[in-house]
């Protein structure tokens, strides 16, 4: 894999904070135009740069140490804040499971989201 320039690097970065913008003021599906292709490639790697992108914000904010009525509530203001990314993800994910995908020539298959925090 060739390393991207720091220029790249802002530009995939400032991408996906629009695109979580885009999410949270309710985009229900993943966002697409000529500039996010050209950055990601494909619509398949722009949602596994927002699951990453979840994901070390999941480790960042939650801290091993903290008792567990406090990580708990931690965790459910982190999938509110993420609520509108994660509706795009599951969205994409069940589009993919209906479309065929046109480089492998089955279906897509997803890495799951993590599921809705159930309420106390």
């Amino acid at each position: 894999m060739i390393p991207m320039s720091w220029t790249e690097t802002h530009r995939r970065w400032q991408a996906l904070q629009e695109i979580e913008a885009l999410a949270s003021a309710g985009c229900a599906e993943l966002p697409w135009n000529t500039e996010y292709a050209e950055i990601f490639g494909d619509r398949d790697t722009l949602a596994a740069a927002l699951r990453y992108r979840l994901k070390l914000t999941h480790d960042a904010q939650l801290d091993t140490h903290m008792s567990e009525t406090v990580m708990e509530e931690q965790r459910l203001r982190l999938f509110e804040r993420n609520a509108g990314v994660i509706r795009l993800l599951r969205n994409h994910e069940a589009a993919g499971a209906r479309i065929p995908n046109q480089r492998r020539g089955s279906l897509s298959v997803a890495r799951p989201v993590e599921d809705t925090p159930v309420s106390a």
